[in-house]
């Protein structure tokens, strides 16, 4: 599906401007970094454990799944100070909220992104209130699908296929040629907006 391509900037703002000190806005807000920042889907956001996390390297590795495959990706600085409050602070003050879910810990207390108690089965609940707060920042966003395509299309500008290939999952080089039509669009509506006939 073509999107309307966020340029950086506008990902990087969207990161900047989300403000919410909240044990779960610091959640969010380290969910938008790795969706802005690595692009990554729902479905490995959802995924993603304690482990996964390397901060004295400052990386972060992405299991694979049925549609794509894992991969070791760097985070940002800023991230890896935003990712170490989250586990270390706010994780454990979400998971003392509504203790009567003490039950599941066992289950649920590897996943990284969790919800009250410790419960990770409501993920796609606050990925909804995630983006419903991203669409109050900048209305042009969709999705978290969009910020994906974005993403994906400025490392074209930066990378080679194989390189994009890899920081993306695709376990197919198809799958990331399928994203040079988003970069081919944008250039065409940056020629309709810029271009003195158009």
């Amino acid at each position: 599906m073509l999107y309307h391509i966020l340029e950086p900037y506008e990902l990087q703002a969207l990161y900047n401007q989300y403000q919410d000190e909240s044990p779960k806005g610091i959640r969010n807000k380290v969910m938008l970094g790795l969706l802005v920042n690595q692009g990554l889907r729902t479905e490995e956001l959802a995924k993603l454990e304690v482990k996964n996390i390397d901060l004295r390297e400052g990386k972060i590795d992405v299991p694979g799944g049925t549609k794509s495959n894992g991969r070791i990706m760097k985070l940002e600085a800023y991230q890896v100070m935003e990712m170490y409050d989250y586990v270390l602070k706010a994780r454990a003050t979400i998971k003392e909220i509504n203790p009567k879910r003490k039950y599941q810990e066992r289950q649920v207390n590897e996943k990284l992104f969790i919800g009250d108690g410790g419960n990770s089965s409501n993920f796609s609940n606050y990925m909804t209130r995630l983006m419903v707060k991203v669409r109050k920042l900048n209305p042009s966003v969709l999705n978290a699908k969009q910020i994906r395509a974005s993403v994906i299309t400025k490392w074209l500008k930066i990378y080679n296929l194989r390189e994009v290939q890899y920081l993306a999952g695709h376990k197919y080089i198809s799958s990331t040629e399928s994203f040079l039509e988003n970069e081919i669009e944008g250039l065409q509506e940056e020629v309709q907006q810029f271009h003195p006939l158009g």
